[in-house]
């Protein structure tokens, strides 16, 4: 692909699968009327996120509808309804909270496989890259909500330890500076968090150490400054740090 195209990459049973136009999903209709790319997307996004054990909790999946905002867990059929009469939750072009992993277009090889419509340009890429901090964040946004069951919908914005949450799925996916292809902002993090644990570093030295490492690294990388702060953005993932 040529020129800066947003790809979503969708990563299950062994391939990787990205859906690269999603201008559907904002498009205004007269009258409320959806039209049919737009229905025709919502089915593809209903189709891609039930074919994930993973998003569901209790039978229901994350609704990502305007008034949901990925708070509730519906039934497939409801999420479908809320997202043909309600439309998308904002800035949810890329569906991480739903297994997706957002990619920059020039850090992989693309061959299009078909598309029936504009809603559903899908391509094939090789090289599968499972996401394991990712899925360390899913496990333990479970393990938070516990027992979530279907609940009436209500207007309310996300709190305070779910947005943390959806920070650390955008963390998950984010290089840690622009091109890099082998650590996520979380990633670092993690590693390092997991070496100084190991080797039993006191917060001064685990500083030293980042400073080190900050002052080598590209210009414009998002490692933490300092213990603190790397302690803060992991405590969601109650790992014993």
């Amino acid at each position: 692909m040529s020129g800066k195209t947003n790809i979503f990459v969708m990563f299950y049973r062994g391939s990787i699968e990205v859906m690269d136009d999603r201008s559907w999903m904002y498009r205004d209709s007269p009258q409320g009327l959806r039209k049919m790319d737009y229905c025709n997307g919502v089915q593809g996004f209903i189709n891609f996120t039930t074919s994930i054990p993973r998003n569901f909790t209790n039978g229901g999946i994350r609704c990502p509808c305007r008034k949901c905002k990925n708070l509730k867990f519906l039934h497939q059929d409801v999420v479908t309804i809320h997202l043909l009469t309600k439309g998308f939750m904002e800035d949810y072009l890329c569906w991480y909270a739903h297994g997706e992993l957002f990619v920059p277009d020039e850090s992989i090889e693309e061959q299009v496989v078909g598309s029936t419509s504009s809603a559903s340009n899908m391509h094939k890429v090789g090289n599968e890259n499972s996401n394991p901090h990712r899925n360390m964040v899913m496990d333990a946004m479970r393990m938070s909500e516990g027992n979530v069951r279907e609940c009436p919908i209500v207007e309310e914005e996300p709190n305070a330890d779910v947005t943390r949450f959806f920070d650390l799925l955008r963390d998950s996916d984010k290089p840690l500076w622009d091109g890099c292809t082998n650590h996520s902002k979380l990633s670092a993090v993690a590693q390092v968090f997991t070496i100084n644990s190991d080797h039993g570093l006191s917060k001064a030295g685990y500083d030293k150490i980042i400073e080190w490492a900050r002052s080598i690294l590209l210009e414009g990388n998002s490692l933490k400054e300092n213990f603190y702060a790397a302690k803060s953005m992991m405590t969601p993932l109650d790992l014993g740090y």
